[in-house]
């Protein structure tokens, strides 16, 4: 599988190298007072939110290494965010069963969903924010009308036979889910159209290709690996393993593109950040040194591959730059 674009050679203002990614520690951001669960820029990419087991959400100046605003709300931990393309809202949800609006400026709750009977894992406005897709541990996924103020969502999918992790709403009219059934299923919605992968092992995180195409997803599972999938075939094209995580542990861990789709990253429960070629599947290196204190849950890589920012059970966000 060839990366999208062609081989750039760091340099003043020319691109990274799509073998590299950053690695310079310039920020540590430790205002959670328990592990952290996901973190989501902002469209744009200047801003951070970030949400963790001690209920709150935070939203960060991550190149300054400031705390914005802290929204509190939430009753449990906080698992899963998504932003509205517009940056003024926020959905979260987690461990209350409850998925959350919030106003960003204000810091307002402005709807409150309920439906779910289990832990929400997963958000997702639809591209235009007209809809939200919300998925959990009760194997439903529920789409909810940003326009009414109805209390029922306006489809239920009950497709899953197990636990959904992962929720993706592409910028086509699709929806892709993830579950520990072992399937990845994407929805036409506006056909009523269902197609079904089977990976064989418990999904734990989907994540899109970030180029415009959106044609490959990267799918982390329950066996250790993470594959690449082709979504027109449902092929495989690349399997990625050697790092150390435990599936019987249910850990989320977190993973990535690298800039221009040259690398993979992923997280393990040691804390260490791996990072395996496209190309080849190999890794950059085989032993990693430990960036975190415990397993890096989230991962996001900005768009201009300048900077990359992890989150870990220890309760820490780490910005790194080039």
């Amino acid at each position: 599988m060839a990366p999208s674009r062609g081989q750039v050679v760091e340099g003043n203002g020319s691109a990274p190298n799509l073998l590299t990614y950053p690695t310079n520690l310039v920020q540590t951001l430790d205002a959670h007072q328990a592990p952290v669960h996901v973190i989501r820029y902002n469209h744009g990419s200047k801003y951070l939110l970030s949400g963790s087991a001690d209920r709150t959400i935070r939203l960060w100046n991550p190149a300054l290494g400031k705390e914005i605003k802290c929204y509190r709300g939430h009753a449990q931990e906080v698992l899963a965010l998504d932003i509205a393309h517009d940056n003024a809202r926020f959905a979260s949800s987690g461990g209350d069963k409850s998925v959350f609006v919030w106003d960003v400026a204000s810091g307002a709750v402005t709807r409150r969903l309920q439906g779910h009977f289990g832990k929400i894992n997963a958000v997702a406005f639809g591209p235009d924010a007209q809809v939200l897709a919300t998925a959990g541990f009760d194997a439903k996924v529920m789409l909810w009308d940003m326009r009414a103020q109805s209390r029922d969502p306006i489809q239920t999918l009950k497709d899953a036979t197990s636990t959904l992790t992962s929720l993706i709403l592409p910028s086509s009219p699709q929806l892709i889910t993830g579950s520990t059934d072992g399937h990845i299923r994407t929805y036409d919605l506006r056909f009523g159209l269902l197609t079904e992968d089977l990976v064989g092992h418990p999904i734990v995180s989907l994540k899109l290709s970030p180029t415009a195409s959106e044609e490959s997803i990267l799918v982390g599972s329950g066996d250790g690996k993470i594959r690449v999938f082709d979504r027109k075939d449902g092929s495989v094209l690349q399997t990625f393993g050697g790092h150390k995580v435990t599936p019987q542990q249910g850990s989320r861990w977190g993973m990535s593109w690298g800039y221009g789709e040259g690398l993979v990253l992923a997280g393990d429960e040691d804390g260490k950040l791996w990072s395996w070629s496209v190309l080849d599947a190999k890794p950059l290196n085989s032993s990693p040194t430990p960036i975190h204190k415990r397993i890096i849950t989230s991962i996001e890589m900005h768009p201009k591959g300048k900077e990359m920012i992890t989150a870990s059970l220890d309760g820490t966000i780490k910005v790194w730059s080039r």
